[in-house]
């Protein structure tokens, strides 16, 4: 089960089970509290107002590793009401600058914005809306007639053809931006001005080509969480929600909803009455977690040395997978290699120690010239005296592991 997660890309995801150890078993909570935020996002774009409410309430009602969540309230600012409208008026305005346009675009300011029904340039299009919404007194917003107009010419620009974003393209970083309605005209704007005239049906319309067609993009004003900011969104999205997936490509179902939030409740309360937790025993953990798991906490007790060595986190400490054509070219070489030796190396081709850490680490195939060797001189012969190179492994884990538990720190470690 997965989700938009809102920071990394507009195909990016995060998975239940991942989000799920990383409240049990990451030493420091901040990632997973903030992918909870972008989770109860997606939810409240969803229309599942409740179960955004319920997910937020767990994470205050339960601080984790003492963190403390910024309060809504501003200096100089009275109410949250007043906060709220401030915030969005500022938004508005900065959706109706134009100022950029001239600069980057090359075109003047039409004497009269009017002239959007006489054109079918994209560019003028969105600079005569813009003008048209555009109110420069603090707090304040243009007429219904205004309003509405600026309304029409955005959804004569909307109305050209636009191909979908696509995926991993940076728009912003290149020309074929200029081209984008959205960052011509940003599609919350547009929004606004249909839920200040009435139009929620049209505004519902918009903000599903713009999901459809654009994902979310800071640079176009398009972030998931300027959506929701939108003064009278709430309005909206039952709308956006009658069509499912069809409306909104980040939409969860009901059922899934409920599960995501069971979960991840159960996960908070937890971590909050029990503290960290190891997922299992280090002789249950499949390949993967196991070598990950050395990797981490090897990092944790001896990153004084490994960085020494010129390595930069944990992930350096483990070697890159063998390929299955270097492990049949090595036992053609040598002989079949160990079974377990073969799924360690298909993980992991071995992992990185100190010089008295974890017996200097281990090698995987890339150091085995074993043609002409005896048998006791092959790279794999100490790992006989713990009958295979998984209780080798094991051995480690449960070594670092009970290290970290004590005290963190490496025995003779200053």
């Amino acid at each position: 089960m997965s989700w938009f997660n809102g920071v990394r890309g507009y195909r990016s995801h995060q998975t239940l089970p991942e989000l799920v150890n990383s409240y049990l078993k990451s030493s420091d909570t901040y990632i997973a509290v903030t992918e909870t935020f972008y989770l109860a996002h997606v939810l409240i774009l969803s229309n599942y107002i409740g179960k955004a409410h319920e997910l937020i309430m767990a994470l205050y009602c339960r601080p984790l590793n003492e963190e403390q969540y910024e309060p809504l309230l501003k200096e100089g600012v009275s109410t949250p009401e007043e906060c709220l409208a401030k915030e969005q008026w500022g938004q508005y305005r900065e959706s109706c600058r134009t100022g950029w346009m001239v600069e980057h675009l090359s075109v003047a300011k039409p004497k009269d914005p009017h002239i959007w029904r006489e054109t079918d340039d994209p560019v003028m299009l969105a600079m005569c809306s813009r003008l048209l919404a555009k109110e420069d007194n603090q707090g304040e917003y243009p007429s219904w007639e205004r309003m509405r107009e600026a309304l029409a010419a955005a959804m004569k620009l909307y109305a050209q053809p636009q191909a979908p974003v696509e995926e991993g393209v940076d728009y912003s970083s290149t020309q074929v931006w200029k081209s984008r309605h959205s960052f011509l005209l940003y599609r919350r704007l547009a929004i606004e001005l249909a839920i200040r005239v009435g139009e929620l049906k049209v505004a519902s319309e918009i903000l599903s080509m713009a999901l459809r067609l654009d994902g979310f993009g800071r640079s176009s004003g398009a972030s998931l969480q300027d959506f929701l900011f939108v003064p009278g969104i709430y309005n909206v999205l039952p709308l956006l929600a009658e069509g499912g997936k069809d409306n909104n490509p980040f939409f969860i179902e009901e059922e899934d909803a409920n599960t995501l939030v069971w979960a991840i409740i159960g996960a908070v309360n937890w971590r909050a009455r029990r503290g960290r937790q190891w997922s299992l025993p280090p002789r249950e953990a499949g390949w993967k977690e196991l070598l990950e798991r050395l990797a981490d906490g090897a990092w944790r007790v001896n990153s004084w040395e490994y960085k020494r060595l010129g390595f930069d986190r944990a992930a350096d400490i483990l070697f890159p997978p063998a390929t299955e054509a270097e492990i049949e070219a090595v036992e053609k070489d040598i002989g079949e290699l160990p079974a377990d030796f073969k799924k360690m190396i298909r993980v992991s081709n071995g992992f990185r120690g100190g010089w008295q850490f974890l017996d200097g680490g281990m090698t995987g195939i890339q150091s085995i010239t074993a043609k002409h060797m005896t048998a006791e001189n092959c790279a794999w012969s100490q790992l006989q005296i713990w009958n295979s190179v998984r209780d080798l492994i094991v051995d480690h884990v449960e070594y670092i592991e009970g290290i970290i538990k004590a005290d963190g720190r490496e025995d003779g470690d200053d």
